[in-house]
């Protein structure tokens, strides 16, 4: 994972998605509007939000990727509430 954000001690930072929405609007020249919102803070209780414009391409590329990295690590357990396993 080289070239990952990390904190003070070495663990990859990661904030909770909480939720996302798409859209793909009328008048612009990208395919496909992703807008992500994922927890900030030490509570992880406000939320901030990143909007990104995708291609078709990138859309399909993505959710591939997503789907065979959900498919591989389905049978490992979820880390313990506020841990990381990714060093």
């Amino acid at each position: 994972m080289n070239g990952w954000n990390r904190d003070g001690s070495g663990q990859v930072k990661v904030s909770p998605v909480l939720g996302w929405k798409t859209a793909r609007p009328l008048s612009e020249n990208a395919n496909v509007f992703l807008r992500l919102e994922f927890g900030v803070g030490h509570d992880l209780e406000s939320v901030s939000a990143l909007q990104f414009s995708l291609t078709a391409e990138q859309a399909r590329a993505l959710s591939q990727q997503l789907a065979d990295d959900a498919d591989k690590h389905v049978s490992l357990p979820s880390p313990p509430q506020g841990q990381n396993l990714v060093k």
